[in-house]
């Protein structure tokens, strides 16, 4: 069986093609891939624009899908399914994803399949190696797990025992932890993409400076880090009133933003782990390609426990909407069901 995945969630424009081979178990090829970032058309704005990612998705869709093409002479004709993320997002760029598939499985004559874009980010767990033409075995997890989903737009801990029912255990009630740490990079007056460079900043720095833990007294599993941000500006304003706002100050700042971040996440999870007592714990979505965010983890909880997608799929891309898919075969459907315009109510 083969898939095609498409991405538009926000401003990383993904298409993938895997074959499923269903043997003794189930194995899996990643055929070909293609990305493209956005990030130099929003790095003037210091922030993702929504209409112009998806003006940006509409010209590159045609583009990646053609270079896949001619890359690997498939006949689209051979193609069993098309899979898209159709949120949750931003409704532009959703928009711009869901007329390039329509449009494309009306001319194949294809059913498509709707994917849970926070689905899909959990599932990449599954996938032991982003390795072009190489059959692989989908990873093996010990369930009942709790998930830690963390994103530029989402933080989420979840509940799971078979990886088809989902139960949110608590959730962010403002800023997710990847927009916060986006927006301390802005108040250090770093650019677009914030946290990449946060990161960077703090591994030269020291976490001297006391920032608040949000939440972290609470008996639930939610979070909040609009506080926090908050308390961090303030703290800015304040070292800049006594000329301290050096480059050394600057590493220090970022390394104290980032520990009280992640230290909130962890406590919170570590909550959740003493509670359910899961046999795995699974940390996905893109802030999870901070290498000191893992290696707190790894500190905290059992090395073996801990499960962590390759971290060139910790990002959006289409390899993850195709994977997923393939769990969701049954949910397919004619092109003229799809709704246009972005489901919200996910």
């Amino acid at each position: 069986m083969k898939i095609l995945g498409i991405e538009t969630t926000c401003d990383e424009t993904g298409i993938a093609l895997l074959e499923f081979i269903k043997e003794k178990d189930l194995k899996f090829r990643i055929i070909n891939h293609q990305l493209r970032s956005q990030i130099k058309v929003h790095s003037k704005y210091g922030g993702i624009v929504p209409i112009l990612a998806a003006r940006e998705h509409k010209k590159n869709l045609p583009i990646l899908y053609e270079k896949l093409l001619k890359e690997t002479n498939e006949n689209p004709e051979n193609f069993d399914y098309i899979a898209f993320s159709y949120g949750p997002g931003l409704p532009p760029a959703l928009v711009s994803g869901k007329e390039f598939v329509f449009n494309l499985a009306k001319k194949l004559n294809k059913k498509i399949i709707p994917v849970n874009h926070l689905l899909a980010h959990i599932y990449s767990v599954l996938i032991p190696k982003n390795r072009l033409n190489i059959i692989q075995k989908i990873k093996n997890i010990n369930l009942p797990a709790i998930c830690l989903l963390i994103s530029g737009g989402h933080t989420i801990l979840i509940y799971t025992d078979d990886l088809k029912k989902f139960r949110k255990l608590g959730e962010t009630k403002d800023d997710a932890v990847g927009e916060s740490l986006d927006k301390a990079a802005r108040i250090l007056g770093l650019e677009y993409p914030g946290g990449p460079k946060l990161e960077k900043l703090a591994k030269k720095g020291r976490a001297i400076f006391n920032l608040p833990r949000p939440m972290i007294g609470r008996k639930d599993f939610n979070f909040s880090f609009a506080g926090l941000k908050t308390a961090f500006w303030e703290l800015v304003e304040e070292v800049k009133k006594y000329n301290k706002f050096d480059e050394e100050t600057k590493k220090d700042l970022a390394a104290s933003y980032q520990k009280a971040a992640f230290e909130t996440l962890i406590i919170k999870t570590k909550k959740a782990y003493e509670k359910y007592k899961p046999k795995s714990i699974i940390v996905t979505g893109g802030v999870i390609a901070n290498n000191t965010l893992r290696k707190m983890l790894i500190k905290i909880f059992s090395k073996d426990k801990l499960i962590f997608p390759d971290k060139t799929l910790s990002t959006d891309n289409g390899i993850n909407i195709a994977f997923t898919g393939y769990f969701f075969v049954d949910k397919a459907i004619e092109p003229e069901k799809l709704e246009i315009y972005p489901l919200l109510d996910i």
